[in-house]
């Protein structure tokens, strides 16, 4: 259904494009064609990558290709979307029958301005994260734990689109922190494991005082999830599902497999049953892929669980403006950064390391290595 939608949808945005800018422009039918030619060409994108590159989200082809028609893809979505925008002033003009001095303009500067934004956000896309530095304050950090160093990676999607060269930067970046203890909340990579292997390797290089966990994203189901578990695990990430370890005195880790999980019946999430162990006041910190789950559907009843610090990704920050707040209403009103719940409980949401296909673009809305730095609260 996912994918479908992704092959159909551009293609209604081409047509869209065609009525309200090239048909409500008065372009020539020749000029129409040249116009359908290159809207069915950025809103193939998907088809193409499915036929040619054997996944629509993941293709095998090389990475400038990719790259090129991402940026093409994106935009016709930007060109679309200054034209809706800019409607009502057209029909102002037209009113006062001066579009026709404009009509030129118009027609030349959306689409330059549309290159611009699609050409910045594909390059937000891709280019190496930013580090974050995080504190938090809180009276339930013990004084053990003070000034205690967490590295937090997430959605790194590695891919034919993000390779090797991406990854070996995020995790040169990532242990020159020095920190004691690395959380990586899932979504590590989009393809096979024998495709993106390779891509992804570099992972096994992370180094932390504390070791190095993990959690599965909802992407780890849509490819050969076990596979890449029995990887994860050679690399040196201890994975964590329904589990929780106590890395040193004061401290607890938990984590739980993303709800996507029952795709291949792999441990259903229960983050109320992690920490059943952690009886002696120790500092609970929670890695969870999805920032907001309604585990009572899962578990058929209400369902309540706790922990002092919870880590999510899976938002990728909002995307983008006007995005972001289809991103908020399906992530409960978390979208990114630092949240600080009534229970005196925090949950931090990263924007992630990476880039989905799906979405090929970042505007206003960099991609981070985040670290954070707990302080007990005097």
């Amino acid at each position: 259904m996912f994918k479908v939608l992704f092959s159909v949808l551009p293609f209604v945005f081409a047509a869209l494009l065609m009525a309200a800018f090239v048909i409500s422009g008065r372009v020539k039918t020749r000029g129409q064609a040249i116009w359908a030619m290159v809207f069915l060409f950025c809103a193939s994108k998907f088809v193409c990558f499915e036929a040619l590159g054997g996944n629509a989200f993941a293709p095998e082809l090389p990475e400038k290709v990719i790259w090129v028609w991402n940026w093409a893809y994106s935009w016709m979505c930007a060109l679309l979307a200054l034209t809706l925008l800019t409607l009502p002033l057209r029909f102002i003009l037209s009113l006062r029958i001066s579009f026709e001095r404009w009509r030129m303009v118009w027609l030349l500067a959306l689409p330059v301005l549309a290159a611009l934004v699609a050409g910045v956000g594909v390059y937000n896309g891709c280019k190496t994260p930013k580090i974050k530095e995080v504190t938090i304050k809180s009276e339930r950090v013990p004084k053990s734990l003070d000034g205690y160093k967490i590295v937090h990676l997430t959605d790194i999607h590695a891919s034919s689109a993000l390779r090797r060269w991406r990854t070996e930067k995020i995790v040169e970046l990532a242990n020159g922190v020095k920190a004691d203890l690395i959380c990586v909340t899932g979504d590590m990579s989009d393809g096979y494991s024998d495709k993106r292997r390779r891509d992804l390797e570099p992972i096994k290089n992370l180094t932390a005082g504390d070791g190095v966990y993990f959690v599965t994203g909802n992407h780890e189901y849509y490819f050969d999830s076990l596979n890449w578990r029995i990887l994860f695990a050679r690399w040196g990430l201890r994975i964590l599902d329904n589990r929780s370890v106590f890395p040193r005195e004061g401290l607890v880790i938990g984590g739980v497999n993303d709800i996507q999980c029952e795709r291949v019946n792999d441990f259903k999430p229960d983050p109320a049953g992690v920490f059943t162990v952690a009886t002696n006041g120790e500092f609970r910190i929670l890695l969870q892929h999805r920032p907001k789950v309604d585990y009572s559907k899962i578990h058929n009843s209400e369902y309540k669980y706790s922990a002092d610090l919870q880590l999510s990704g899976h938002t990728h920050g909002g995307v983008m403006p006007g995005i972001s707040c289809l991103v908020s209403r399906a992530n409960g009103g978390f979208v990114k950064g630092l949240y600080k719940k009534e229970d005196g409980s925090f949950l931090y949401v990263s924007p992630g390391a990476g880039q989905w296909a799906g979405f090929p673009v970042r505007l206003f809305n960099d991609s981070e290595i985040t670290i954070i730095t707990l302080r007990t609260e005097k």
